[in-house]
């Protein structure tokens, strides 16, 4: 319910050996996830755990409740490659290890620092070795150093992430501005079942869970993403495209929809803001109900597509609530150097983890219909310009008042998938019904 503040994270993938042993080690591991309360103490660290459907089923799970789990879930990521745009370079065929056969569970290891990281994580795998799961790929992440070495909230093309996440009632964080939905001039948080099991969502209700409830209510699904970052030719592309480094920075910020600092070209459309990017109480309290044209932030730039706000008309506007993601990430691998002069051929990218209540509402939605395609808001077959599945042949409208559009052509691909699997995230009281038998689960 809320996005996590841990500059490191490793993210273990695991394969369960022993049915038995490790429903045992999933019941007594509960009392060490983190929960929401857990963070307002500022821990040090935080653990969660996380199955797939094949993880479901190879701890004996009973048929009846695999079978009441969602399709999307049942299936798995790489069967729904071809509607998440997962094609080309980015097809499960070439996705790396793990990700290529069938995972398990998940288990990520966030904490404050390397050292506290890196000593949970041995500790882990020395304590799952014993209780029938089997290490398969463990991936580090962690927030990149900023010009003085510090760690910071950028990510590898070199914008400020993380502004942006929803408001979730009940959540304990305060509604910051745009962080929810629009209400009588201000904002109001989502209802918790948009991301929570067991609870009333938008509409009011309460969705049908999957059986038994004691191991579903209170739990949520999340959809991990190994994303490979393309930096050289995603500066590259931006070189050729522009007359000058001003002109660059200009057109990055009108493919991402904010400038690097963080600050939105809904609030800044001429020039960056540092001011208004630190400023959480401004750098998101904007709906594009001013901007409908886009001459601001162009409709399809990225941050518009993940969160099209009050920018859209007709039955798609109305629905723009119904498909929220909480987002948490970090990335990984080395930043390239500004200044280098070819791709060095290094891993980069991001890891990340979308929670939400209904896998194909929600993720499979947004990776669809607002990343990979154009329909929803009159812009033909473009694609996000910055993290969708583009082959060389796209393009990118920037309208203009007053002057003719700009539109940038042949974009290629600046984000490769390079793996990902749908997991379901128990809650507390349902990890640690898991060490029961697999026949009282389903009471």
């Amino acid at each position: 319910m809320r996005a996590y503040r841990f500059p490191f994270a490793r993210y273990h993938l695991l394969d369960v050996s022993d049915p038995a042993r490790a429903r045992r080690w999933l019941g007594d591991i509960a009392g060490r996830c983190i929960t929401v309360a857990g963070l307002d103490a500022s821990p040090s660290l935080g653990l969660n755990v996380a199955l797939s459907w094949q993880g479901l089923a190879a701890i004996g799970t009973p048929q009846p409740s695999l079978q009441s789990f969602p399709q999307e879930f049942s299936q798995g990521m790489a069967a729904r490659a071809d509607r998440l745009g997962d094609v080309g370079d980015s097809a499960p065929a070439r996705w790396d290890a793990p990700f290529d056969k069938d995972v398990h569970a998940l288990v990520v290891v966030s904490a404050m620092t390397m050292a506290d990281r890196d000593a949970t994580s041995t500790a882990l795998l020395s304590d799952i070795a014993d209780n029938g799961l089997t290490a398969r790929v463990a991936i580090d992440a962690q927030l990149l150093p900023g010009p003085d070495g510090q760690p910071v909230a950028i990510e590898h093309f070199g914008y400020r992430d993380g502004l942006t996440q929803p408001a979730i009632e009940g959540s304990g964080d305060p509604v910051m501005p745009g962080a929810g939905v629009p209400d009588s001039g201000g904002w109001r948080a989502l209802r918790a079942g948009e991301f929570v099991l067991g609870q009333p969502d938008e509409t009011g209700a309460v969705p049908d869970l999957p059986s038994p409830a004691s191991l579903c209510r209170n739990g949520s699904f999340v959809a991990l993403r190994k994303l490979h970052q393309h930096v050289f030719a995603y500066r590259d592309y931006l070189r050729r495209c522009a007359s000058d480094d001003t002109d660059v920075a200009l057109l990055a910020a009108k493919m991402m929809g904010r400038w690097q600092s963080g600050a939105p070209l809904a609030l800044a459309a001429e020039r960056d803001d540092p001011t208004l990017a630190a400023d959480p109480h401004r750098n998101n309290d904007f709906t594009y109900l001013d901007d409908l044209k886009g001459t601001n932030c162009p409709i399809g730039a990225h941050v518009r597509r993940l969160n099209p706000r009050s920018g859209l008309t007709g039955p798609n506007g109305a629905s723009v609530h119904r498909h929220r993601l909480l987002r948490q990430g970090l990335p990984y691998g080395s930043r390239l150097p500004a200044d280098a002069a070819a791709d060095d051929g290094a891993e980069r990218g991001a890891i990340m983890l979308l929670v939400n209540a209904d896998i194909a509402r929600q993720f499979e939605f947004v990776q669809k219909v607002w990343i990979n395609d154009g329909d929803f808001a009159g812009l033909g077959n473009d694609k996000d310009p910055v993290i969708g599945g583009n082959d060389g042949s796209g393009s990118f409208t920037i309208p203009r008042a007053g002057a003719p559009r700009r539109r940038l052509q042949n974009l290629p691909a600046f984000v490769t998938t390079r793996g990902g699997e749908y997991f379901f995230l128990p809650g507390i009281a349902a990890l640690r019904s898991l060490a029961e038998s697999p026949a009282n689960t389903t009471s």
